[in-house]
């Protein structure tokens, strides 16, 4: 890259929340929580499950207590992914960096990302990760943290 590349973008929230969405996604826990507790919740009743209790009634009362345990699990998981979304969206809101106009500068060894109150210089031998989705480039100046790029706001060349 010989030239300097300019991108000017102004964030929204609606971009800003589907970003954050996003990376909490694909955070393992997040991803692989949910299997995890229904195969031990499976395992731990197979017997019941597989009738190899001789005891009908408590048949009936595992495979009960099966389907409460897993409403009361995903009821739990429901209100925490809603409550990860809801302090989200107030972190993005109470920083205002966030809605102001920014200019990205990329050249061959470093991007700028500049505000009307910033100025961030980061290295690309120190970025941790490029990632490209359907809808964004995604640029992780940390592990936990990315800014988006999004292709639909880009010109040709």
């Amino acid at each position: 890259m010989e030239k300097e590349i300019i991108i000017q973008y102004k964030p929204t929230l609606d971009s800003l929340t589907k970003v954050s969405k996003h990376l909490l996604y694909s955070l393992p826990f997040i991803k692989y929580m949910p299997l995890i507790v229904l195969i031990v919740l499976l395992f731990n009743r197979l017997p019941q499950i597989m009738g190899l209790e001789n005891n009908p009634e408590d048949q009936n009362k595992g495979i009960l207590d099966i389907a409460l345990t897993l409403i009361i699990v995903s009821i739990v998981w429901v209100f925490i992914y809603f409550k990860a979304l809801s302090t989200m969206k107030k972190n993005i809101l109470s920083n205002k960096r966030n809605f102001e106009i920014q200019k990205i500068t990329f050249s061959n060894n470093l991007y700028i990302q500049e505000g009307e109150t910033f100025r961030i210089e980061n290295f690309w031998n120190e970025t941790y990760q490029i990632k490209e989705t359907k809808l964004w480039f995604l640029i992780y100046p940390k592990k936990n943290s990315a800014f988006p790029i999004i292709k639909s706001d880009l010109k040709e060349g």
